[in-house]
């Protein structure tokens, strides 16, 4: 019988293969909410470190996002949303918190607002993107740079791995809080989501070996951390990729730029699958 990592890799492949062969494109939709709608709310918090593309994402989720709309923004402060999901004929009522990812008092309190307590989320969207992260502020891209260059290499891919290595000790915090009970006691469900990953779709294999639990002496730390978390909890696991919009990304400043590897109709698929994954983790929860 497959086990829950096999069949995550098969979910995974299953929406490279929908992109790359021409397969559902239109965007699930979701709208803001008006009104009561007589559905149970969910709660969903959104995490990740700064820079992968948080808040972006639920924009692409709502239809927020169209061809040609200008670049984004840093989001320091907590955002929530009342939202709707819908996926043909169904919807789901949610309540969506993005956390701000950098380190900051407003994190801190969102952190502890949102993961605490009766109103703790029931499931999470954590938010990563291979090392692509966005460094908003100049001073952090000298900082950065010169903490490279202090080891004699400054390109993409020491930028990426340093980054990764920040990812993976930001969602050991997460994971280590959730396992001892600290956090998310009434959670449910977490779905880790590759966002950009339009800008290395031709290396998507190594990130889905980076995200996904695999042989254990070949796992990254953040592969070894998931594989942690389904050991010690039940929840329902997930990872997929995902591109919000068409971007161009630069690693620093001086080094070349990464451009989208897809076309729109590609990434209105790779939404089309999250919000059908979405959708399926809050119905399976709603009917325990």
């Amino acid at each position: 019988m497959p086990d829950v990592w096999e069949n995550t890799r098969s979910r995974w492949e299953s929406v490279r293969h929908a992109v790359d062969g021409g397969g559902p494109g239109a965007a699930v939709g979701a709208a803001t909410l008006h009104g009561r709608l007589g559905l149970s709310v969910n709660p969903i918090a959104v995490t990740g470190e700064a820079g992968a593309g948080k808040s972006v994402l639920y924009d692409a989720l709502t239809q927020s996002i169209r061809t040609g709309d200008g670049d984004s923004s840093r989001s320091p402060d907590i955002e929530k949303h009342a939202t709707v999901l819908r996926s043909g004929s169904r919807r789901t009522r949610a309540a969506v918190t993005v956390i701000p990812g950098q380190l900051s008092t407003q994190r801190e309190r969102a952190l502890h607002d949102t993961m605490r307590g009766a109103a703790s989320p029931q499931g999470i969207v954590h938010v990563v993107c291979w090392g692509h992260n966005r460094i908003w502020q100049r001073g952090a891209q000298r900082d950065v740079h010169d903490a490279l260059a202090a080891d004699g290499v400054v390109d993409q891919e020491a930028v990426r791995d340093w980054h990764l290595r920040k990812e993976a000790a930001d969602f050991r915090l997460l994971v280590d809080a959730i396992i001892d009970g600290q956090l998310a006691t009434r959670l449910r469900w977490l779905v880790v989501v590759v966002s950009k990953t339009d800008l290395f779709w031709d290396r998507l294999d190594e990130a889905r070996d980076h995200y996904i639990p695999g042989p254990p002496r070949r796992e990254s730390p953040f592969a070894a951390l998931l594989r942690d978390l389904e050991n010690e909890t039940s929840l329902r696991l997930s990872v997929l990729p995902m591109a919000s919009r068409l971007i161009r990304h630069q690693f620093l400043p001086g080094l070349p730029a990464g451009t989208s590897q897809l076309d729109d109709t590609q990434i209105g698929a790779l939404r089309t699958h999250l919000g059908q994954e979405l959708q399926t983790l809050i119905t399976q929860r709603n009917e325990d």
